[in-house]
């Protein structure tokens, strides 16, 4: 197997060839991006607390019969 060092003389192929083999090298890339750009915890818990809705509640009155409407 060769090393990742090594060049690949691209214009020994076909055109088709080439237009073939730069696909595969863009779909390999996007692939492997994928798999290094997993959220932590941390990030997920941050954008949670971010999105929430502060809600004032002390402005609301409620009668025991509205909260138990159904």
């Amino acid at each position: 197997m060769q090393t990742t060092k090594q060049k690949i003389d691209l214009e020994a192929l076909p055109e088709e060839a080439r237009k073939e083999l730069m696909d595969f090298y863009e779909s390999l890339i996007k692939k492997y991006k994928r798999k290094t750009n997993h959220k932590t915890v941390e990030d997920v818990e941050k954008e949670i607390l971010a999105d929430q809705i502060q809600i004032d509640t002390k402005k609301w009155k409620f009668e025991r019969e509205q909260i138990h409407e159904r």
